[in-house]
């Protein structure tokens, strides 16, 4: 039925019609829906009219499902108006399960009440509109019945509870950012009381929430900041936010935290303030960076001016120049001077300014990489002292490659400038102290080249004459014993002379050759050497061995000096059979003692050991015995010069190798020897 139709029942509205109304018992949506629709058939008029103004939605249906009345407040729920005796269980669009899935119209819990004949109450459904609004609603469909206890049809009160659903879903998701917060989330009444804890609270102060719900807030307050609390409290009594205090807090273990607070007022909706809301931020790491950050550039701050390194910056955008302290006193200007870029160009010294200013026009061209390094001289503002300057720095470019920052520093270096012009003035006047020492040395080295020529035919001849004479008077002439002891004398030393004349002159020519180095197989050199002291070596019962010795390249006659000298000592040094070992071997660089590297090629040495079993010699003298005139031995006990090893050792050197020898007394004697595997003038 229409809810504009009138029936035979139905009467006017007046007043009296409105204490009619006012007798009839209330009834709300908790009013039981049978009870209803048994008004409705009792006064159907007058409680139709009724229904009509409830603000709950209200429909009725036939048992074949026809709705047969229908409410303003459905109508407004539904987004539409049903045709009465035509819509079929419910006056919606579309219905939909909790979960999003359609519900047919003939499985809704009014169609299903119909059907099964029993109340289907509180299921949620969604109700789409036409508009594709969707409304959350609770039906309570209801079967009615006659004076028979015949059922009828059916009615249901539908409730609106979006709003409800809304704030749920709002709490849950209040409650889920409050609970997964890092920050604490923390409400307290305005005695300071805590009425709730999160877990970003139990994580930063250490407490459960049982722990500290009920609790005092000034648990967390040191004793120092107690006053706090007060003005927080009093803040918000004027409803007044406080937002980002920092302050300090202390946690279960004792611990002091850096604190930052935001405070809210809790009203209810009427306004009156119940409590707080307090969002407390740990911010201790943040603050500990920060006075870490303060301590280094402090410390740099420090180390920068023990160093005398000004500092600067110049804004290419808004050509602005901020430069340190250490900065002005370099350039000479006082604090009240405005520094900028102009001013210093003027200051710069006239000669290098246009290198300078050429260098800083680089600067702009990002190819160059902004990077710059600077020397130049400038006047003092102050005193027009000329004082030289050293800037680096680097250029900041933006986007579109275009110089927008100037970073850098600036350091006094006149005394560094004047030190290294005085060294550079005092190597000039070395290398031409160096220049005449060395024209003396050519004159020197001239000299004694004129020595060598007249000691190895000057002098020799008047030895030879002496050896000759001597020989002529010791044949031709009876002597007696005492005379002919001392012509022996005489011959013997004039020999020994001899051989001293030739020794010194091998050695002075070992320092002149320049012989190029050849491929040397140091094999044939100790065949030939062995050969020559193929007597001696009969004599003395000598025994050689050697290995398989290596191709060098070298100097064959020196080598074949270093071989005799080495190998005669060896014989000649030696009261028993001598016994004679030659060793060869590889030996990297690292494993060569005394060696200090001076070429990089030198990576590998070809090792070459001569060891005997001779008188040797005490280890403190393993040095000396390479020096020139240098003996051991007297020449009664054993012949020689005190050369050869010293004609030895410049052998070697001349091979840029390194020599030692190794021993004890009565224990033989072991020489080393270390040479390139490619020599400088190979």
């Amino acid at each position: 039925m229409n809810p504009a139709q009138k029936t035979g029942t139905d009467v006017p509205m007046n007043d009296q019609t409105t204490n009619q109304y006012e007798s009839i018992p209330p009834f709300t949506a908790d009013t039981p829906l049978p009870q209803i629709g048994e008004l409705i058939q009792h006064n159907e008029s007058h409680y139709k009219q009724l229904l009509q103004h409830l603000p709950v939605a209200v429909y009725t249906c036939d048992m074949a499902g026809k709705i047969t009345f229908f409410n303003l407040a459905a109508t407004l729920l539904w987004g539409r108006t049903p045709e009465l005796g035509k819509d079929m269980w419910c006056g919606s669009a579309r219905i939909y399960r909790p979960n999003g899935t359609r519900l047919p119209l003939d499985d809704c819990p009014m169609a299903r009440t119909l059907k099964e004949g029993r109340p289907i109450p509180g299921e949620e459904i969604i109700i789409e509109r036409p508009d594709g609004m969707r409304v959350f609603v609770n039906p309570f469909p209801q079967p009615v019945f006659d004076s028979t206890g015949t059922m009828t049809g059916a009615v249901n009160l539908l409730i609106d509870i979006t709003t409800r659903k809304q704030n749920e879903e709002k709490l849950a998701n209040h409650a889920a950012i409050v609970s997964s917060s890092d920050d604490a989330i923390i409400s307290k009444t305005l005695e300071g009381i805590i009425t709730s804890w999160n877990i970003g609270a139990q994580r930063i102060f250490g407490y459960t929430a049982q722990e500290m719900i009920g609790q005092p807030i000034n648990k967390l307050i040191p004793a120092d900041r107690q006053n706090e609390e007060p003005a927080i409290i009093e803040r918000l009594k004027r409803g007044e936010r406080v937002d980002h205090f920092e302050t300090k807090r202390i946690t279960k273990d004792h611990r002091l935290l850096d604190i930052s607070l935001t405070i809210s007022p809790i009203k209810d909706k009427y306004g009156n303030i119940l409590g707080a809301s307090k969002i407390a931020r740990d911010i201790t790491a943040q603050r500990n960076a920060e006075r870490s950050l303060r301590d280094e550039e402090e410390r740099l701050r420090m180390a920068v001016e023990s160093t005398k390194l000004g500092t600067w910056e110049y804004d290419a955008y808004n050509h602005t120049l901020g430069c340190s302290e250490e900065s002005r006193k370099i350039w000479g200007i006082p604090a009240g001077i405005p520094m900028d870029k102009s001013l210093l160009i003027k200051l710069l010294y006239p000669a290098d300014l246009d290198r300078v200013l050429q260098k800083i026009r680089q600067l702009t061209n990002p190819v160059n990489a902004g990077k710059f390094d600077i020397q130049c001289r400038i006047h003092r503002y102050d005193d027009n002292d000329i004082r030289w300057i050293a800037i680096q720095g680097k250029v900041h470019f933006d986007a579109h490659h275009i110089a927008e920052k100037y970073l850098g520093t600036i350091l006094d270096i006149t005394d560094e400038k004047m030190a290294k012009e005085r060294l550079e003035n005092m190597v000039l006047l070395r290398t031409k102290e160096l220049t005449a020492m060395n024209e003396q040395l050519k004159k020197s080295n001239h000299a004694l080249e004129q020595f060598a020529y007249i000691a190895s035919h000057d002098l020799q001849e008047p030895l030879r004459k002496i050896q000759v004479f001597s020989e002529l008077i010791q044949n031709k002439l009876p002597l007696e014993d005492s005379l002919q002891h001392y012509f022996n004398k005489v011959t013997s030393s004039a020999q020994r002379m001899s051989r001293l004349i030739r020794d010194v002159l091998e050695y002075s020519r070992l320092s002149a050759v320049e012989t190029p180095f050849v491929s040397t197989d140091l094999n044939l050199i100790v065949k030939d050497v062995l050969a020559e002291f193929e007597v001696m070596i009969d004599q003395k019962k000598a025994v050689i061995r050697y290995d398989t010795l290596p191709v060098i390249k070298g100097n064959p006659l020196q080598l074949n000096q270093l071989f005799r000298n080495l190998i005669g000592n060896s014989l000649k040094f030696c009261i028993s059979d001598p016994e004679i070992t030659i060793s060869t071997g590889l030996y990297p660089a690292t494993q060569i003692p005394g060696y200090v590297p001076i070429n990089k090629k030198d990576e590998y040495f070809t090792g070459i050991i001569f060891k005997d079993n001779g008188i040797g010699f005490s280890p403190q003298y393993a040095e000396q015995i390479f020096s020139i005139f240098q003996r051991l031995n007297t020449h009664q006990a054993f012949s020689g010069t005190g050369i050869g090893l010293a004609l030895c050792k410049k052998i070697v050197e001349n091979h840029h190798g390194i020599i030692s020898a190794k021993s004890e007394l009565g224990a033989g004697a072991t020489f080393s020897i270390f040479i390139p595997t490619t020599p400088y003038n190979a």
